[in-house]
Parts: C-alpha cells; sequence; structure tokens
C-alpha cells in the first residue's frame, strides 16, 4: 500500500467520524430533553453552597465585625425558607427560598 493512500484513507476516517459527530450532536439540538424536573433538593445544594461561600468570606476576612449579625440573621432566614420550601414544594414557598439564598448571596459579594 502506498503513502498516498494511506493518507487518503486516514483522511476518509477522520472526515467520517467527524460527519458522525456533527450528525449525533444535531440530533441533540434538534430533539432537546423537555420535561425533565429539577430535583426536589436542588435549593439545599444552592443554600450548603451559599453558606460554604458566606463562611469562606468570614474566614478570609471579607466580612467586617459590624456586618456579621446581619449576615448571620440572613443565613438563617435562607435555611428555614429552604426547609420550608423542601418540606411544602409549592411555588411560593420555592420563590421564597430563592429570594432568601440570593440575599444571603449579595449580603457577602457586593
Amino acid at each position: 500500500m502506498s503513502k498516498q493512500t494511506f493518507l487518503g484513507t486516514a483522511f476518509i476516517q477522520k472526515m467520517s467520524a467527524l460527519v458522525l459527530m456533527t450528525g449525533l450532536l444535531a440530533g441533540c439540538v434538534a430533539r432537546p430533553m423537555e420535561g425533565v424536573p429539577p430535583s426536589p433538593n436542588a435549593r439545599l445544594y444552592a443554600y450548603l453552597v451559599a453558606h460554604g461561600m458566606a463562611r469562606g468570606a468570614l474566614m478570609g476576612g471579607r466580612i467586617t465585625a459590624q456586618n456579621v449579625p446581619k449576615l448571620i440573621s440572613l443565613d438563617h432566614g435562607a435555611q428555614k425558607a429552604v426547609l420550608n420550601a423542601m418540606r411544602l414544594q409549592t411555588s411560593s414557598e420555592n420563590r421564597k427560598a430563592d429570594a432568601a439564598i440570593a440575599a444571603l448571596l449579595t449580603s457577602f459579594s457586593s
């Protein structure tokens, strides 16, 4: 087999793989997944991440001593809101939990 034939075969194999992958990705875009419900624990995970970020900001000295009581209050409020949202599973409780987590995040990120 000549070197030119070998290079042509390798090129055809690579192009075939490229066309196949493009077709698969196009199929994924054309038919997105619908109706996949979020995990009921997603807000709990978000709260735990926000709590860890607040803790890191406190330990890193980015929060002054005057702002610690406010941070504790916001953290406690977010915790209660998330637990209520997990227990009741209503859209209004979910919105309250989202707002409480957002308030906690903005308290130390600004």
